[in-house]
């Protein structure tokens, strides 16, 4: 390879050359003349994939935390939600009277003379009312538990004969 410089022509003026060969300071550009733009570059797919897949986590951990939220509200209603039972007793003679309150706890009234009602307020997530009644040593007692919820009798039970129980539980909520 010479260290010449390539030929100086006039501007606008370059020698005729045979047919078939490139005139002077074209050069084969991958074996095509005239030179063509390279073919466009493909883009790449990874990284919209990859996109749509943190797009879909991010909107199903979305949902998740909505779906939760919403449940942890209406479990929280539903606690502080209060309904009014009113426990009644209804029959002969004297009784021995066992309840559940507001939290659950269990209240008794012995020897109670009949018929007995008491209301109280149930509350919480799980609204169970419960009452059992026993009637006296009386040959003839008969004793009935009814627990009423908004004016509507929901658990009702007879016993007959002394020392017999009735027992009326369930759910009020």
């Amino acid at each position: 390879m010479s260290n010449n410089p390539p030929p100086q022509f006039p501007q606008g003026q370059y020698p005729q050359q045979p047919y078939g060969q490139q005139p002077y300071g074209q050069q084969l550009y991958g074996g095509q003349y005239p030179p063509q733009m390279p073919p466009a570059r493909k883009r790449k797919k990874w990284p919209w994939i990859l996109g749509g897949i943190i797009l879909l986590f991010v909107a199903m951990v979305g949902g998740c935390v909505a779906l939760i939220g919403g449940a942890a509200n209406e479990i929280d209603k539903e606690m502080n939600r209060e309904v009014i039972v009113t426990y009644r007793v209804t029959g002969t003679g004297t009784g021995s009277i066992t309840w559940t309150d507001k939290d659950f706890n269990m209240a008794q009234e012995t020897d109670a003379p009949l018929p007995w009602e008491k209301q109280v307020t149930v509350s919480g997530f799980g609204k169970i009312a419960s009452l059992t009644v026993t009637n006296s040593s009386d040959d003839g007692a008969t004793s009935t538990c009814e627990i009423v919820v908004d004016g509507e009798v929901k658990y009702t039970q007879t016993a007959k004969g002394p020392f017999a129980s009735a027992n009326c539980s369930g759910s009020v909520g």
